[in-house]
């Protein structure tokens, strides 16, 4: 896809559109809301400039698949990779910058790495994914750090209000930007009877310097900052992002009552009878202790908004 939008963009206006026809009733990709993209600047000139109907119809009928495609068909969803380059025996443009690199479809960390150091034989894998200090970054040789990141969702505003998980799923992983690393640390002694009381998560957010995919399935990194995240927020965010969970798998039964059950029972199970870590109960265990550092959250009611998403 990257080196076909790279030629069409190559073209003079006169051969896009023969360019882009035969493209697009043969697109080899599954990122159909960008053949759709294309497909409709390709359709605005053969209805009021080329008066091509008969070209006009057979893209038409493609267009209709791929939205039925968007809407019907499951997506392997990529993973992304922080990727630093650290010693001076990287070349200049490699040396002391961090990448990120969006993997091959269903290709694990494992393999990404073992086929990025085959470009770089000579180099040391690093085994945390802290900084680097000074020794490393001045060494003469060459350390690789390589961690999965998860993709920020940014959805267009036509898409703020609800809309199928099916459609806003593309840009979970798709047209991204900003990528988080979240590490747990702990503050204070360990409560035995509650390992969240004082769990606070460190995360690092990266922004690179386009949005991914692009041309190039990685860029730059070009800006990171690090915020730390109370356990009580880390709780209010758990439970939404479960809470959107279950509703997204309800919502895609009802969309489709084919759908084997199983996977939302499993779900529903872990919540309702956690095999480890007591699950969300522990949560409001902790809330409810006044010692603990579930604090109120400054200027906004987060010990209200705790008890409102366990409510549901």
């Amino acid at each position: 896809m990257n080196s076909c939008v790279a030629a069409y963009y190559s073209l003079t206006t006169g051969f896009r559109f023969e360019f882009l026809f035969p493209l697009l009733l043969s697109f080899p990709s599954q990122m159909w809301e960008e053949a759709i993209a294309l497909g409709k600047e390709l359709a605005e000139q053969y209805e009021n400039e080329i008066f091509d109907y008969e070209q006009l119809s057979e893209l038409l009928k493609k267009q209709a698949q791929f939205y039925e495609n968007i809407v019907k068909v499951i997506r392997p969803k990529p993973d992304y990779f922080a990727v630093g380059y650290y010693g001076q025996g990287f070349p200049t443009f490699l040396r002391g910058k961090v990448f990120i690199y969006r993997g091959k479809e269903y290709e694990r960390r494992e393999d990404f790495e073992a086929r990025l150091l085959t470009q770089f034989p000579n180099a040391e894998k690093m085994k945390t994914t802290s900084p680097p200090g000074d020794d490393i970054k001045n060494s003469a040789g060459q350390y690789i750090q390589c961690f999965t990141v998860k993709p920020k969702l940014d959805l267009p505003p036509k898409f703020h209000r609800p809309v199928s998980e099916q459609i806003v799923s593309f840009y979970r992983v798709n047209e991204v930007q900003r990528f988080e690393y979240s590490r747990p640390i702990r503050k204070g002694e360990k409560n035995p009877d509650n390992e969240f009381a004082n769990m606070w998560i460190e995360r690092t957010i990266y922004t690179t310097a386009y949005k991914l995919p692009g041309i190039l399935r990685w860029f730059e990194v070009k800006s990171v900052f690090m915020v730390e995240i109370s356990p009580l927020e880390n709780a209010i965010e758990t439970m939404q992002l479960t809470n959107d969970k279950i509703n997204s798998m309800v919502q895609q039964h009802l969309d489709d009552p084919s759908l084997p059950v199983s996977p939302l029972s499993m779900l529903l199970n872990g919540i309702v009878d956690p095999a480890v870590m007591g699950g969300f109960a522990n949560y409001e265990k902790a809330s409810d202790t006044p010692a603990s550092s579930f604090q109120p959250c400054p200027g906004t009611d987060c010990l209200q908004a705790q008890k409102l998403l366990l409510s549901h």
